[in-house]
């Protein structure tokens, strides 16, 4: 009863307490952002990370969340720095990138534009095999392409984790493809492909 009356008191003095999410812009001014932390060794029972992430529409009057998750971890990690990596690898394949491909069907519809008469990453990959692999078969990719004016933009407060995005390589974190199940090669590559 106690729990249930301290349950109950918190709702009613608090129904006032609201988010207030704003939409100013046209969606060329706009970009997703990811921002993601974990904990390390937060759990007192068995030493796991929580990895969480939100991921947010914004543009300059515009802030709007979209998604977010809260996950504990399936391994110990042994840093701060391997925690948070994986955290972010975890958000940018489940949340980042499946929003990603949903904006830009967003922004093309919202704008009127003609995906196929703008450059894509699939035109260019298209152009490459033909001209250097024309024995090769394409294959198109089962997803529709990016518009070019879509972003992302991943927000990491670790310097640890932010000096290995920027070198394109994590020598120590050699082990968290075993021990994490997570394979942190095509991050580092988009860190380093993609424009910042």
């Amino acid at each position: 009863d106690k729990r249930m009356e301290r349950l109950i008191s918190y709702i009613h003095h608090t129904k006032y307490w609201t988010h207030h999410h704003y939409v100013g812009d046209p969606p060329e001014h706009c970009f997703l952002a990811l921002f993601q932390d974990a904990s390390f060794a937060g759990d007192a029972v068995d030493s796991k990370s929580t990895s969480g992430g939100l991921l947010v529409l914004v543009g300059p009057n515009t802030f709007v969340p979209l998604n977010w998750l809260c996950k504990k971890q399936t391994a110990v990690s042994h840093s701060s720095t391997e925690a948070e990596i994986i955290s972010l690898e975890s958000i940018m394949r489940v949340e980042g990138l499946p929003m990603l491909n949903l904006w830009s069907q967003i922004f093309t519809v919202l704008e009127g534009t003609d995906p196929k008469k703008q450059v894509t990453l699939d035109d260019a990959m298209k152009e490459y095999y033909s001209v250097s692999l024309e024995s090769v078969d394409y294959m198109p990719a089962s997803l529709p392409p990016l518009v070019a004016n879509t972003r992302l933009v991943m927000v990491e407060n670790n310097n640890a984790v932010i000096k290995m995005l920027k070198k394109g390589r994590a020598p120590t974190m050699a082990h968290v493809s075993r021990t994490h199940r997570c394979n942190l090669d095509w991050l580092l590559e988009r860190s380093i492909s993609d424009p910042c």
